[in-house]
């Protein structure tokens, strides 16, 4: 074998671990070898193989008893690294306490990641009666608050170019799947700085959002606070929308973004 094989093969081989790795999610933590071989399509030998040397690095684990596969303390620890070193994640969590103790609804922040939404820090709510997204988790831009968010503050180019090869899947039946009502509905973003998720990525789920920005004035990122829609009646929503737009400026500013007073946003 030449070095050229060698090195393709080597490639072929770890990309075919990180699809493993990234086959498991807050969904679904734990998968069966089977299904792991099933949804990557790969032969239950090569599966088998990678799985026991993820295995003895700790990026996987498998339960004693009933041998599921899921993400190991190796995978934790590399996690952590990351988001210790990450500003955003560690400016933002004692702000979406602060949030959450405001409204008593969870709180997240999310950037974009390629086609979705990917949550970098999160507050869950107290209350019992509660919508959970974990770090981690990502949803479909077009169908989550801080998704319209980021789309409505990226150059309308770029949104449009998203928009068009990401496709607007149905979620649920309040889900927006024409690009015309889509592109509405970002235009009101841009005006009020707030974007609103009516229970478009799952049903019953309400979220309110508001764009994080950075030195430059770019957006890095965006907070949502997110509820149960039948415990928020629209008389409260201006207020928790207000509350978004201050946890999300107070972000920012701590990034270094200086707002302009008369463009701030406020919802009344």
């Amino acid at each position: 074998m030449d070095v050229e094989s060698a090195g393709t093969d080597s490639r072929k081989t770890v990309v075919k671990a990180m699809q493993i790795l990234h086959a498991f999610s807050s969904a679904e933590p734990e998968l069966t070898l089977s299904v792991l071989c099933e949804r990557l399509g790969m032969h239950k030998s090569v599966a088998s193989r990678l799985v026991s040397t993820l295995c003895e690095w700790r990026m996987l684990e498998r339960d004693p008893a009933t041998k599921r596969i899921r993400l190991g303390m190796g995978a934790l620890q590399l996690g952590m690294q990351v988001a210790n070193r990450n500003a955003l994640h560690t400016l933002a969590l004692p702000r979406l306490g602060k949030l959450v103790d405001r409204t008593r609804h969870a709180a997240h922040v999310a950037v974009l990641d390629g086609f979705e939404m990917l949550v970098v820090a999160a507050v869950q709510s107290p209350a019992a009666l509660r919508v959970i997204l974990q770090l981690g988790d990502r949803r479909p831009l077009h169908a989550t608050a801080a998704g319209k968010v980021l789309l409505a503050n990226m150059a309308e180019s770029r949104a449009k170019a998203i928009i068009e090869q990401s496709g607007l899947q149905r979620m649920t039946p309040a889900t927006i799947t024409s690009v015309k009502d889509l592109e509405a509905s970002l235009a009101v973003i841009r005006r009020t700085g707030i974007a609103w998720n009516h229970g478009e990525s799952l049903t019953g789920a309400g979220a309110a959002a508001a764009g994080v920005f950075d030195a430059t004035g770019e957006i890095v990122g965006a907070v949502s606070a997110v509820f149960p829609q039948n415990v928020v009646p629209a008389t409260q929503r201006a207020a928790l929308a207000n509350e978004v737009l201050r946890t999300a400026g107070e972000l920012s500013e701590a990034l270094g973004h200086v707002a302009e007073p008369l463009r701030r946003k406020g919802i009344r």
